[in-house]
């Protein structure tokens, strides 16, 4: 293994692990989700010569990611392989500034009031564009039906807790911006436009 083909199999999904980090750790600090990511990839260098195929980098990284978020893992030396103080991993961890419209702040709220699983659930699927049979993997559940019960009561819970911070905001005026709100590359995978898919699907439910 070299240390560039990790990097090559990395960089096409690393925004998109960021986002799934920030957002899986909705409602905590800013250095629980940098911690979360840290420790995943430190986790992968460590461990990229048992992947036997390549192919599957992706669905890998990520069930890295969540088995790490769930066990809150969090070990200072990740900084043997990569540096969050590079330009890269500040435009990547950087705040969202008032520019992050209204409705992204309530699901990010929203988000950070359903439970681990049911998190990393709808993230994975929304952000990651994972499958219901890879998110059953991921999850280490036994069947599909469980991740698709899962989703569906997600998307019901995230719906009435919007609808309530929707309220709150009309009568307060005003929407405090939650710390742990990511500035990534506006692609049409970042958080920003992910999260806009997901209250636009959300909202339609009836």
């Amino acid at each position: 293994m070299s240390d560039s083909e990790f990097t090559d199999l990395l960089k096409p999904h690393y925004n998109d692990a960021v986002n799934y980090c920030r957002a899986l750790c909705s409602g905590a600090s800013k250095s629980e989700a940098e911690d979360v990511m840290q420790q995943s990839l430190l986790k992968a260098f460590e461990n990229f010569e048992a992947l036997k195929n390549k192919a599957s980098f992706k669905s890998w990284f990520f069930h890295i990611i969540t088995r790490t978020f769930y066990n809150s893992v969090r070990k200072p030396f990740w900084s043997r392989f990569v540096s969050l103080d590079s330009e890269d991993g500040k435009a990547a961890f950087q705040v969202f500034e008032d520019s992050f419209f209204e409705d992204n702040q309530i699901l990010i709220a929203a988000l950070s009031k359903i439970s681990k699983k049911e998190r990393a659930a709808i993230l994975l699927f929304e952000i990651g564009g994972f499958s219901i049979e890879e998110i059953t993997k991921i999850q280490n559940e036994k069947s599909e039906s469980t991740i698709k019960s899962r989703l569906s009561r997600t998307r019901k819970k995230l719906k009435e807790f919007m609808v309530t911070l929707e309220e709150e905001t009309v009568r307060t005026q005003h929407v405090a911006s939650p710390e742990i709100l990511l500035k990534s590359q506006r692609t049409t995978k970042d958080l920003y436009h992910e999260t806009a898919k997901v209250i636009k699907e959300i909202k339609s439910i009836g």
